[in-house]
């Protein structure tokens, strides 16, 4: 399985409530304050409510920004539920930190992983089935007919035989004494209405046509806009601040030193932060202060040099060599190679850039806290409230605002820890904003990475022998020490891809391993975090070891794959619906590239062309096998993003760190992918496990850039091994 790779945050929770495996509330659970609801309320489990007038609400404990998940769970509870999930209320928990909405996996209150719809699936189609059993039962003891006798279809209980039915809201009164079911049956998947057909998004008209709301339009009563002055180099503390210009703007109210939390893996470093009557009368504050710093370790960083230092941590008998998968013997096998190919695989750090920066408000009154925001991991919140303002956890209420993507800049926690200090220090609602160049500068870019591969080819131009050092800092270094302690001494994070369950590829003779190398750059998440890098390196030298072996890419890629018929899939379609092998006009190339993730499987073909002396990428043709997609058109929804984001990686996306500061600032000089950009797209869902979903937020894009440099390859007979690929 793939779905432990952030078990990092298990350390940082600071609830430690197990998995909750019955669905019905505990007696009286709805009354308490946490959960507050109508006493006539029907409130079976902590996913359904159905109030007197008809009303149906879903309750949804995941973060949606913007990817869909509020509609595929919401779907699995109303179908069994039989009601029209785009009809029904899509509400977020008043106590997202109820035992039921704990993360099976990392044990804390949590988005990510693109865990959300294959780990909710099972369970969230039990609690609905529960709350249908429950309605059918008090409808039957009404009629004073059988159970068995009664179904349910939109909303309604139906008896069939005397044409008698009741709307959900009529039976609330009578449901809501009855016990829970100990045992429900599931629909026949040959049933479903919603599951799989989905065609619509929740929410879409409205953010259309701007009616959505998102963390930066929370607008309060007294209300302060604060914005953080941060070290320009990790690590620099703050020395004297003068704040009397700052204070002369009109509107800007008040000027706070914040305090450094070097105690707190992941916590903020000391900054300083303006507070005003909105946002643009702090950032001309800001601009005006004058703040000295401290001399920083990290002064002397510089990211070119990096890869030198990382090539060198491969030859140290002294770095943390661990071993990601294993099989005969590699260095036996070097001498006696018919071929020998070796080959590093760089790509450089990376911000995440979410369209709406960091922005969150937070309220501390009579010793309780409330925030209003996207919060993907609702733990680092209550974190923050206990840590900065000793606030007890059952005083610490979220108000969702679904935020303008997340990218995995939200799953870390500085923010949470600034806005919770100065909400506490103001005593007013406190927003939090970033600016575009405070989130390009600001801690916990994606780390710059270095793979040294090496392979053996025998005398028939088989595949005898693979070996991939993988070199990068330990993502979660500042969330989870002491994972070295662990039996495998694993970091997951750093080694998605190059593992057992999710490497694609059998040679006799394996040997994947990840060295850790830390530079003192924080490092954090990013939309698919490892698999980028690992499946980059892979990918490139497959190829790379195909044409080595004079044979065709996609062949050498399926001879050495073992029991892995989905996988197979989806490379064989791809490859036939980018015309694989047929004859391609002049000047133009073809290169493919394949991963598994998060149980997903895709394959993706680029098609590359020269005209005029203009290399452009022209087409991305995608196959995906999420096994059963609860909403196709989410699915390709993501994976459309994914592909975009992908083509950033291999195209543009580049970081650099001079003398430990960051060079880019905004989109002028840290180029994204553009509309422009975009080249023609085919992507197909094939349904390889039709009764159990995968994960696909974060498949779509390790593939890309392999893609494409393979493609290149092919066009020009130029290998390129490091990104940001250049056209030309």
């Amino acid at each position: 399985m793939d779905l432990s790779r952030r078990v990092f945050l298990k350390q940082t929770a600071t609830v430690t409530a197990g998995l909750a495996i019955a669905f019905h509330l505990p007696s009286g659970m709805a009354a308490t304050p946490a959960t507050p609801s109508s006493a006539a309320e029907f409130e079976p489990n902590a996913w359904v409510r159905v109030l007197p007038d008809g009303t149906v609400k879903l309750v949804v404990h995941k973060h949606d920004s913007g990817t869909g998940t509020q509609t595929a769970l919401a779907a699995c509870v109303a179908e069994e539920l039989d009601v029209n999930p785009m009809t029904v209320q899509v509400i977020t928990p008043e106590n997202p930190f109820f035992e039921a909405y704990i993360h099976p996996i990392w044990k804390v209150f949590s988005t990510g992983g693109s865990t959300s719809v294959s780990l909710e699936y099972d369970r969230l189609r039990m609690a609905g089935a529960t709350a249908r059993a429950l309605l059918i039962a008090a409808a039957a003891q009404r009629w004073k007919v059988s159970p068995d006798s009664c179904t349910t279809e939109d909303s309604r209980v139906l008896h069939r035989e005397s044409k008698r039915s009741l709307g959900y809201g009529e039976l609330v009164s009578v449901a809501a004494q009855l016990p829970a079911p100990a045992k429900v049956t599931l629909k026949d998947p040959a049933q479903f209405k919603y599951i799989g057909k989905l065609r619509h998004k929740r929410d879409a008209a409205a953010k259309v046509c701007g009616r959505f709301k998102y963390s930066i339009d929370v607008d309060l009563p007294q209300m302060l806009v604060a914005v953080v002055q941060r070290p320009p180099v990790v690590g620099a503390r703050v020395v004297a601040v003068d704040s009397k210009a700052a204070l002369q703007v009109p509107g800007v109210r008040q000027v706070i030193a914040i305090p450094g939390r070097p105690d707190v893996l992941g916590g903020n470093q000391e900054g300083v932060a303006v507070l005003a009557d909105n946002y643009w009368a702090a950032h001309q504050g800001r601009a005006l202060l004058n703040v000295q710093w401290s001399e920083s370790p990290l002064a002397g960083f510089d990211s070119d040099e990096l890869a030198k230092l990382q090539a060198a941590a491969i030859d140290d008998p002294g770095a943390q060599r661990v071993s990601a998968m294993a099989a005969g013997d590699v260095s036996a096998q070097w001498p006696g190679a018919a071929k020998l190919l070796e080959a590093d695989y760089r790509m450089p750090y990376k911000v995440q850039n979410p369209l709406e920066p960091i922005c969150i408000t937070a309220h501390v009154k009579d010793n309780a806290i409330t925030y209003w925001g996207g919060v993907q991991v609702p733990s680092a919140a209550l974190e923050a409230a206990e840590t900065v303002c000793k606030i007890a956890k059952d005083k610490v209420t979220i108000n969702e605002r679904v935020s303008g993507g997340s990218f995995g800049a939200r799953e870390s926690k500085y923010w949470l820890f600034e806005v919770a200090y100065l909400a506490q220090q103001a005593g007013v609602p406190v927003k939090l904003m970033n600016s575009r160049e405070d989130e390009m500068r600001a801690l916990f870019m994606h780390p710059a990475t270095l793979h040294r591969a090496k392979g053996a080819l025998d005398a028939h131009g088989q595949l005898s022998a693979l070996q991939l050092n993988a070199v990068s800092p330990a993502s979660p270094e500042q969330w989870e020490p002491g994972y070295f302690e662990r039996p495998d001494n694993m970091d997951y994070s750093t080694t998605e891809a190059i593992t057992a369950w999710d490497f694609a590829y059998r040679p006799p003779h394996l040997d994947l391993a990840w060295i850790r190398h830390e530079s003192d750059v924080p490092s954090g998440w990013y939309r698919s975090v490892s698999f980028i890098p690992n499946v980059f390196a892979v990918e490139s030298f497959m190829d790379e070891l195909a044409h080595a072996a004079g044979q065709d890419p996609l062949a050498f890629r399926l001879a050495n794959m073992r029991d892995r018929p989905r996988h197979v899939a989806v490379l064989k379609s791809a490859a036939e619906r980018a015309g694989w092998g047929q004859p391609l006009p002049e000047g133009t190339g073809l290169g493919i590239a394949t991963n598994q993730g998060y149980t997903s499987f895709i394959a993706v073909v680029a098609r590359l062309s020269n005209k005029d002396g203009v290399t452009r990428v022209e087409k991305l043709t995608c196959v995906v096998d999420c096994g059963l997609a609860v909403s196709p058109t989410g699915v390709e929804e993501q994976i459309y993003g994914g592909l975009m984001w992908g083509l950033g990686h291999a195209l543009f996306d580049r970081l650099d760190i001079k003398q430990g500061r960051v060079l880019q600032s905004n989109f002028h000089d840290y180029r994204v992918t553009r509309m422009s950009d975009m080249p023609a797209t085919d992507i197909l869902i094939l349904d390889g496990e039709p009764g159990k979903p995968g994960g696909v937020g974060e498949l779509g894009s390790p593939s890309v850039a392999p893609a494409i440099a393979n493609a290149l390859f092919s066009l020009t007979g130029v290998r390129q091994r490091s990104t940001p690929l250049s056209l030309g």
